[in-house]
């Protein structure tokens, strides 16, 4: 400990710009204080008295707090700062504040590596049921005006987003109660929004493989000199090979420009890309428009199914009531008797007679008064015969007749 208490006041002696006897000075209470008149309350301070339950504090003003440079050998792991904390109920390894700048960050990553992975900020949990590696939160008051963000969100990319794995996520967007406009009805003129909707166009495509790099030498030009770094090419991601080989689907983004242009946005290299969080409304209202065109449907049908139902009673009442029986004698040869019984409604009520070709030979009218009429075999001629009641243009029954040489 004594070492390293020493090694820390020789570097700070080293640095220190002033030679006065407030540069490096050993308090009674073992603290030592740099640069500052002040009783040290933290066991080494720079630039102030600090606080006791801070082990280090710097008060850099102006200048920039800490800045570490290392340069490790081919193998193995550097790290510009390592920071532990543990055995306490809240601990974090590194905390960032930054506050009444025009640009404020907290913590920054930066990441160089032309030819393979670069990673500027990475984290990682182990040992543990819950928690998060990134975790991103907003709270009044602490609102970061960090371009190009405006409000305030959980978690801010601009870029392309990927998720390898299950994305357990509650997608909100804009009410018109949370809009700051009031709602109104959708009109589409003439058309509907299903109708709209049905005339859309999907396409496919393929998603475009990256190159792999074919090195993994990188070379970085820092401040202090050259570090090279030679490592093994990463093997292709599982979900990546699929992601290439598999078939993409997509709308039309022209198409739907047509009858929909607010959903669709032209970036800076003149592609298109869909809003289609916003197209959700619209499939609602259109599912909206079908279920209403089916009821009215099923309405029509049952209509028709009622009337066909009464259809079918009333001719089946008129023929339980209204009746034909088989001539008599059959086959004959001079003369026949054809019975019927008619309902005391029955009207334009006839016993027709025809060929064997459907051609109507003879027809006698009759009414409700009458049981039967009589029909001469000179009249017809020889050969089969039909005959049928009809009852208001109603066919109640048809029976076969002979005559005979």
């Amino acid at each position: 400990m004594k070492k390293s208490l020493l090694l820390i006041s020789l570097c700070a002696l080293a640095l220190s710009a002033s030679a006065q006897n407030t540069a490096l000075k050993v308090q009674s209470n073992g603290n030592i204080a740099i640069q500052t008149n002040r009783t040290a309350s933290s066991p080494i301070a720079i630039n102030g008295a600090g606080y006791s339950s801070n082990y280090i504090y710097c008060n850099a003003g102006e200048k920039s707090g800490i800045y570490l440079i290392t340069s490790g050998n081919n193998s193995g792991n550097t790290y510009g700062g390592r920071f532990m904390s543990s055995h306490a109920s809240r601990a974090w390894g590194l905390y960032g504040e930054s506050c009444l700048g025009d640009t404020c960050i907290a913590i920054m990553g930066s990441a160089y590596a032309p030819n393979n992975k670069a990673i500027g900020v990475s984290g990682h949990i182990n040992f543990t049921n819950c928690g998060a590696a990134i975790y991103g939160s907003v709270e009044d008051g602490y609102e970061g005006f960090a371009w190009p963000i405006v409000g305030k969100y959980a978690g801010f990319f601009k870029g392309n987003v990927k998720v390898t794995g299950t994305l357990d996520a509650t997608l909100l967007g804009e009410s018109s109660s949370s809009s700051g406009t009031s709602g109104s009805g959708l009109s589409l003129r003439d058309a509907s929004v299903a109708s709209s909707l049905m005339g859309l166009n999907v396409t496919t495509y393929q998603k475009e493989r990256p190159e792999r790099p074919q090195t993994t030498e990188m070379v970085f030009k820092g401040l202090d000199g050259d570090t090279l770094y030679r490592g093994k090419v990463p093997e292709p991601d599982i979900m990546d090979e699929q992601f290439y080989d598999k078939t993409h689907y997509a709308l039309d983004a022209d198409r739907l420009e047509d009858t929909f242009p607010d959903l669709v946005y032209v970036r800076k290299d003149g592609t298109k890309a869909i809003n289609y969080m916003e197209m959700i409304p619209l499939l609602v209202q259109s599912i909206n428009e079908l279920s209403a065109e089916i009821e009215v449907l099923k309405g029509q049908a049952s209509e028709g199914t009622k009337k066909t139902r009464s259809a079918t009673n009333k001719q089946a009442s008129s023929r339980s009531q209204n009746k034909l029986y088989q001539n008599i004698p059959n086959p004959f040869k001079e003369q026949t008797v054809i019975r019927f019984s008619l309902a005391d409604d029955a009207q334009n009520a006839a016993i027709c007679i025809f060929d064997m070709t459907g051609k109507t030979i003879k027809k006698m009218p009759v009414s409700s008064g009458m049981e039967s009429v009589s029909v001469g075999g000179y009249e017809l001629g020889e050969g089969m015969f039909l005959y049928s009641l009809v009852v208001n243009g109603q066919e109640i029954d048809t029976k076969k007749m002979i005559i005979s040489k």
